[in-house]
Formats: structure tokens, sequence, C-alpha cells
């Protein structure tokens, strides 16, 4: 029997290996990346259904806010004439191409003015509009138009919907004066619909979309499929769950689909009617790139199996070793562990001056680092308080705008000062100051969330910045400024049996309502600072025009 070569044994061996590790890394990448463009373009459905179920809600929250401000000014003014109601009511309805009908109800309800004259005089205290708006806000589901179908009819021959809106009216003593009712046409729902399939057209899976109401009726989507029950298209409760914001693989009536399914939740005033928003994809669509993936690597693997095997034959076991052993250590360096070391490779000269250069290497490395690393920190680090100081909150804030940007926040800053520091320190000393502002940076520190952080830039002055929504960002700042002034506010032990107490003052502004310019934006905020200490001090205060000097 003809003995095989060394050269040819290990020649072999590498490529017994290389084909296995092909192989398995091939079915390792797969799996991995497959799952994860899946988990992915589920997700991307799932966020597309959670969207239009947000714009539906913050579309019927703003009719409901428009509803409830009208009848504000109809309670404060009860003196208007039905012509100066109506002319009101008309002027608004071009204002909202969704308003079909708007009409102010006396309280026996029967329409007293509306729209174009339309049902005036006509008694509808049968309808909910009158008998639940009279009691309370109302906001009631899609239907039918049962009184206006003849007088408003749709351009499209379809039959007119709507969704109602309706409050009470009432004196100043409480009475009821009467109910303002609104009936929106469920065109302006379509025009959202519409809308998210124009953002979807150039996407390679086109999401179909569905809205159902309350009990599972489609109100929205394909023309012949309004006012189906979803049931006898799909089984949602077998698979998704309303509510649980999940995607998963359903069995439709005309095929397999991924599907997604977002409740609506209500917004502001606007309590929902407990509309959900289906989204659903072929998934020979939508997982298109998963079977492009499996293709590619598989060609991929091929290529590098033909590749190992011919360059196989021109290596030794004697070279090969060493060579890949130093490999692996050497692509170490990138992430510079600890354990991170050269093997020393003997096998010729060249291979163990190799060795012990790159070993040499890694200590500069290492050594470099942690230079870097401890001059970053002195650099941006406050020595006595361990906050990041002035220099940190600069590069803090030049990153910090472009991420706000991106995802649609705000950003504001708290100027603090603490009011009567200079009396701890002439009283009881320079240590005794040094402890206090240890001991209140550290409570400081405390009232922040993580993605916040706070700063000393000098003294006993301070910077916080928060980031929020645009909604929320003032009332997050009067909030953390009250907690700052109660926590600034305690009293201190500063050692040898000695209680110190300052008073803060907190001045704040928020990017970008007050300035689109940070800079400008912290100098608004100093200056809303010193505000609130010419008011009194201890006390926050929010930058308002007034206060630049």
């Amino acid at each position: 029997m003809t003995r095989l070569s060394l050269k040819t044994r290990f020649t072999l061996l590498i490529v017994a290996l290389v084909s296995g590790s092909v192989l398995i890394l091939s079915g390792l990448v797969y799996g991995v990346s497959s799952a994860y463009i899946r988990d992915s373009i589920g997700e991307s459905i799932v966020e597309r259904s959670e969207h239009l179920a947000m714009q539906l809600d913050q579309n019927m929250a703003a009719r409901v806010q428009e509803v409830l401000l009208l009848g504000s000014l109809y309670e404060a003014d009860n003196q208007l004439s039905n012509n100066e109601i109506r002319a009101q009511l008309e002027q608004i309805q071009a204002q909202h191409s969704v308003a079909s009908w708007i009409g102010l109800l006396d309280t026996q309800g029967t329409v007293r003015v509306a729209t174009l004259g339309i049902l005036e005089a006509v008694n509808i205290s049968h309808r909910p509009v009158f008998q639940s708006g009279s009691q309370a806000l109302w906001v009631g589901d899609v239907h039918d138009a049962l009184l206006l179908s003849d007088l408003l009819p749709n351009p499209s021959g379809e039959p007119i919907k709507f969704v109602d809106v309706a409050a009470p009216l009432h004196a100043s003593n409480g009475q009821l004066q009467g109910v303002l009712a609104m009936h929106l046409s469920w065109e302006w729902a379509s025009d959202v619909m519409d809308s998210m399939f124009e953002s979807n057209r150039t996407e390679a899976y086109p999401v179909q979309y569905f809205v159902l109401s309350e009990n599972k009726t489609i109100l929205l989507g394909p023309q012949d499929l309004i006012g189906t029950h979803i049931d006898s298209l799909v089984e949602l409760e077998g698979g998704l769950k309303q509510g649980d914001n999940k995607w998963q693989i359903l069995q439709w009536s005309d095929g397999e689909y991924l599907t997604a399914i977002s409740a609506t939740q209500g917004y502001g005033m606007y309590p929902g009617l407990g509309w959900n928003v289906v989204a659903r994809v072929p998934v020979s669509k939508a997982f298109a790139p998963v079977n492009l993936l499996q293709v590619n690597i598989a060609i991929l693997g091929a290529i590098m199996l033909l590749v190992f095997a011919g360059t196989g034959w021109f290596f030794t076991a004697r070279f090969s070793a060493p060579l890949v052993r130093l490999a692996s250590a050497a692509d170490k360096i990138k992430t510079l562990q600890d354990e991170t070391t050269i093997p020393e490779e003997n096998a010729s000269l060249e291979i163990a001056g190799l060795s012990r250069s790159l070993n040499e290497l890694i200590l500069r490395l290492k050594s470099q680092q942690a230079e870097i690393d401890d001059l970053e920190d002195i650099v941006h680090t406050d020595p006595l308080t361990g906050l990041p100081n002035r220099a940190f909150l600069n590069e803090y804030l030049l990153h910090a705008i472009p991420e706000a940007k991106r995802n649609n926040l705000a950003i504001g800053l708290l100027y603090i000062d603490f009011d009567g520091f200079k009396e701890v320190n002439d009283n009881l000393g320079h240590h005794a100051g040094d402890i206090l502002l240890q001991k209140v940076s550290k409570r400081l520190k405390d009232i922040i969330r993580g993605e916040d952080i706070v700063a000393r830039i000098g003294g006993d002055e301070f910077v916080m910045v928060v980031k929020s929504n645009s909604s929320q960002i003032e009332s997050l700042l009067a909030e953390l400024g009250a907690r700052i002034v109660q926590q600034v506010s305690m009293t201190t032990d500063v050692g040898e049996q000695e209680d110190a107490q300052v008073g803060g003052s907190v001045g704040a502004a928020w990017w970008p309502y007050h300035s689109d310019d940070i800079e400008t934006v912290a100098k608004y905020a100093d200056e809303a600072l010193y505000t609130a200490k010419r008011n009194g001090k201890g006390q926050f205060q929010l930058y308002q025009p007034s206060d630049t000097q």
C-alpha cells in the first residue's frame, strides 16, 4: 500500500478541517443571520402597524381637542346669534375637510344651529350623539350616515361613514346649555392609510393594512373586505392575541402571511375606540432576503472550499501550524485583551523573530492605551466630586445634538448654583466646603436617570443635561428643578460634628424650543438661574424672554 507523504497528509488534514469549518461556520452564519433578518423584518412590520395605530389615535385626539376647545368658547360666550355661530362653525368646517357636519344642539336634543343649515330644527334626542354627548365627552365608533346620507352624498358613490364626537356645554353654574356635535368623515382614516402605502411603495415587501373595530370587523382595508369579520380570513386568536404587538406567520384564507397586530391606545383626551391595526406581508416576499442570503452563503462556501483545497497543497505542516497560531494571536491585538500574548514559535529564525516582535508591540500598545485612558479620565473628570467637568460637558453636548435630532428628542439644561456656599467656606473652612460639594454632588447624581448627566463646571456651579420628548420636557425640567432645590437644601454632615446647609437655585432652558443653538440655550439657562436668585433664591426658574437683561 502506498504511503502518503507527510506533506500530503497535512494537506489533506487542512482541507478536511477547512471543509468542516466552512460548513459549520456557514450553517452558524446562516442560522444567526437569517434569524436576525427575520426578526428585523418582523419588527419592522410591527413598527408600521404601531405607527398607523398611533396616527389614527393622534388624528382622533386632534378632533376631540377641537370640539372641546370650541365648546369652551361657546360656554364662555353664549350671547352669539345663530347666524354668528353658524358662520363660525362653517369656517371651522372649511379649515378641516374631515368635519362633514358640525351642529349645536339645545337641551332638548333639537339642532339649534348647524353647518349649511343641515338638520336645523330637527330633534335628534334619540341619537347617541345627544344622549351620551349631553352627559360627558363622547366619541362614537364608525357608523353609516343615517340622517345625513341623502343630505351629504359621497362623491365616490359609496355609502358615507362617520365617526362622531360630542361634548356637553355648561353654564357657569354647571347647568347644561346644550351639546356640540361633530360628524367626522371616515375618509380621513383612508387618507392616513394611503400615506402609509405611499411611504412603502418603494419597499421590497409592500405592507397591506387592515383597521379593525373592537369586535374585529374590518373598518378599513381592501374595498371588497370592508364590513367583513376578520375571523373569516384568519384565526387571530390562535396566533396573535390582540394587543401583543408581536409578529407571527399565520395562514390566511389566501395564503401564508407575516402578520402583526397593534391595538390603538387612545391619546390625550381621546379615550380610544378599541380599534386594532393588522399589517400583513406575504411570507414569500417578506423573507426573500433570507432566501437570497442562503444562496449567497452556499456560493461563498463553495468558493472557499475550492480556494483552500487548491492552496492547501502549497503548505507543509512545519510552517503552517506556527503561522496559524501567530495569526490567531495577532488578531487579538485589536482588542488588547489582558491575556493576549504571542506564542514563541521556533520553527524558523524568521517566525521566532516575528513572535518576539509581536509580543513587544502588544506590550507597547497596552502601555500607550493605559496612558491614553488615564489622560482622558483626568481631562474629563472633576477631581473633587468625580463628576464630569466642563470639558466633558462640551464634548457631550457636541454629540448629543445630532443624536437628539435623529431620535426627535428635546434636550434640557438645568444650571444649578448653591445659595450661601461662601458662608460655609468662611465659617467652617474650605475642607467642610469640599465635603459639602462631594455629598451634594452624590445626591444630584442620584436624581438623574441613566441616560442623563450632571457635571460640575466650577466652584458651586453644576449643570444637569436631560433628554425627553418635546411634549414632556418642560414638566420633566420642573420636576427635576424642584427635586434639585430640595436635595441641595438638605442639611449635610461635613465632619467634626458640624452640619452645613446651603440653598439651591436652578435655571433651565431647552433645545430646540428656546434656541436651536445649544450654546444659546446654555446662556438662557444661566440667565434663568440668576432670575431665580433675584426672585428670592431657593427656587426653579424656566427661561422666559424677560429673563434676558
